[in-house]
């Protein structure tokens, strides 16, 4: 039953920091924010967000405070769940770390997902102009187009995407635990 409930709750952590990170991305990538998905994600928010942005504000197309309320539900979520694991309670200075630890794979994971969606829809309904499928070509697309000018299309297939998973992958899986143990050590 104790593994159940770590899922349950590590799900909704999961979900509410996924909806902060999104509003991140959608700031940084300039995504359509008359779109009705990114209209959602605002509206739900905007609650913590309006209030946090008169301390905290962003800079360029940055939006700090977004950043910082992801960060902080992940620090929050690993608390809650290594205290429901263990009994115990880690550190303060691990727990900041792992956080970001977390955020940051999170935000890799996303744009990882991101990128099956808009090439699995790009073969099945390419000419498509559903909300969700435009939000994601708009959302990948500044991380696609500096690897399309390093792997040109061949024959009208575009290899780029191999790529940036690539990229991804080396960081999420190999870049990222490094700099995590190496953050750690000097705790």
């Amino acid at each position: 039953m104790n593994n159940a409930l770590i899922f349950i709750i590590d799900t909704i952590f999961d979900i509410v920091c996924f909806l902060f990170l999104a509003r991140l991305i959608l700031q940084i990538c300039r995504a359509d924010f008359y779109n009705p998905i990114s209209q959602g994600i605002v509206k739900a928010t905007d609650p913590v967000l309006k209030p946090l942005r008169a301390l905290i504000p962003g800079y360029r197309n940055l939006d700090v405070a977004s950043l910082l309320v992801a960060w902080l539900i992940k620090v929050i979520a690993f608390a809650v769940l290594f205290t429901l694991d263990s009994g115990t309670m880690p550190g303060i200075l691990y727990l900041l770390v792992r956080g970001l630890f977390d955020v940051l794979s999170l935000l890799l994971t996303i744009y990882w997902f991101a990128l099956i969606f808009v090439i699995v829809l790009s073969f099945l309904a390419p000419a498509t102009y559903h909300p969700g499928t435009v939000l994601l070509r708009q959302v990948t697309e500044p991380i696609l187009a500096p690897a399309r000018r390093l792997v040109p299309s061949l024959g009208g297939l575009d290899f780029s995407p191999i790529l940036v998973f690539m990229a991804l992958i080396l960081a999420r899986d190999f870049l990222l635990p490094e700099l995590f143990a190496a953050l750690l050590s000097w705790t």
